[in-house]
């Protein structure tokens, strides 16, 4: 959610601050008018944006605040009133993780009340805004026992395979690799770095790379006891060596493994197919899919 993660911690959040949301409604975004909250399908509803936030990314919404006339903006339309329910805040926090299922316990509310002066806000309302995160332990059902994705506008029903890709998504590691190419000083080298960014440990893992033999002009080499030269089916050459867990510990979620490697100006004898022009790693871990990750020497390449 890029632009979500861009918005302001929600306890921030004021009259003011509404004023500065996107008028256009995106996937991470929904405006909904203050009638919608007190409407007697809105459990029914709401089920469906916790479903499909909690699947895939998060969301926000906001009662009480509708489109102008012409799209441009977003307007408060006075707010729902704070009688609505006794102790509305904590009754919301009370209902919504409910709402699907398995529950959805991890998320924010806000109640936004009138500023002091020239608020949109009648006395005794505020504008409720609910903070749904992607979750951990989805997929989640909505009551209607149907799974839900948020794509553009609309909230659409997933297939099979993708409620099945989000079981996997859960039980499998989320990794990253970073590659950097030191060139330009007395020895220069590989970065690389491996991430556990998601909730699950990977017990074993290893990293495949796939390096250019070709850097500018220069045919490289990497001085590495396992590394191996090899060719593309299109017959790109390429170096290619392996990095394993003998590094280290198992990648703990939020820790990540790093090593770097030297390279070594050469010259090929005979000379070799024309390089790749890319960096390509292949993360393996326990029964995840294979992680391929290729990027570009215009990416990767820093000069010192």
């Amino acid at each position: 959610m890029a632009q979500g993660a861009q918005l302001r911690e929600l306890s921030t959040w004021d009259e003011d601050y509404l004023s500065s949301l996107p008028s256009a409604e995106f996937d991470w975004i929904e405006y909904k008018g203050s009638e919608k909250l007190t409407d007697s399908a809105w459990p029914n509803e709401m089920s469906k944006y916790v479903s499909a936030w909690g699947n895939y990314d998060g969301g926000y919404i906001i009662f009480g605040v509708k489109h102008s006339k012409d799209g441009s903006a977003v307007e408060i339309d006075g707010g729902v009133p704070l009688t609505y329910k006794p102790n509305l805040l904590d009754w919301l926090d009370d209902v919504i993780p409910g709402l699907v299922e398995p529950p959805r316990l991890k998320l924010s509310t806000c109640l936004i009340y009138p500023r002091a002066t020239h608020s949109q806000i009648k006395p005794g309302h505020v504008i409720v805004v609910i903070h749904v995160p992607e979750s951990a332990i989805s997929p989640h059902q909505a009551r209607d026992r149907k799974y839900y994705q948020r794509l553009g506008r609309k909230l659409e029903p997933l297939r099979h395979r993708a409620v099945l890709d989000i079981i996997g998504r859960r039980r499998h590691p989320t990794l990253r690799t970073k590659i950097i190419v030191h060139i330009g000083q007395t020895k220069p080298k590989i970065f690389w770095q491996v991430e556990n960014t998601g909730s699950t440990m990977a017990l074993h893992w290893k990293a495949v790379i796939r390096f250019p033999t070709k850097i500018g002009k220069s045919d490289v080499t990497v001085p590495n006891s396992k590394a191996v030269l090899g060719r593309t089916e299109e017959g790109r050459s390429f170096i290619e060596f392996r990095i394993s867990r003998a590094l280290g510990s198992p990648l703990f979620p939020g820790s990540d493994v790093s090593d770097t490697f030297d390279i070594a100006t050469c010259q090929y004898d005979p000379p070799l197919e024309p390089s790749i022009d890319h960096v390509q790693v292949t993360t393996f871990a326990d029964d995840m899919p294979p992680l391929v990750e290729q990027f570009s020497l215009n990416e990767v390449l820093k000069s010192h």
